[in-house]
């Protein structure tokens, strides 16, 4: 895949951390700023978990493009 920065699989793992379900959205702070990340059904045959999190800088084509790996 490619790069993964502002997304998080669910079940997949974040610097050694496995991330968990946290709801429809959760917000962490970055760089002393708060970030929303947003829950994304996004369907790949080849995927074992369909739900990520996307920051909200991010549009629902770059996330899909994410999954695909499309550059």
């Amino acid at each position: 895949m490619a790069k993964q920065s502002r997304f998080l699989c669910i079940g997949g793992f974040l610097n050694g951390t496995q991330v968990k379900d946290q709801g429809d959205s959760f917000v962490c702070v970055e760089k002393g700023k708060n970030v929303t990340y947003t829950k994304k059904d996004i369907f790949h045959p080849d995927a074992w978990d369909h739900d990520y999190y996307v920051c909200e800088t991010i549009t629902d084509k770059q996330a899909r493009n994410w999954v695909y790996d499309i550059e």
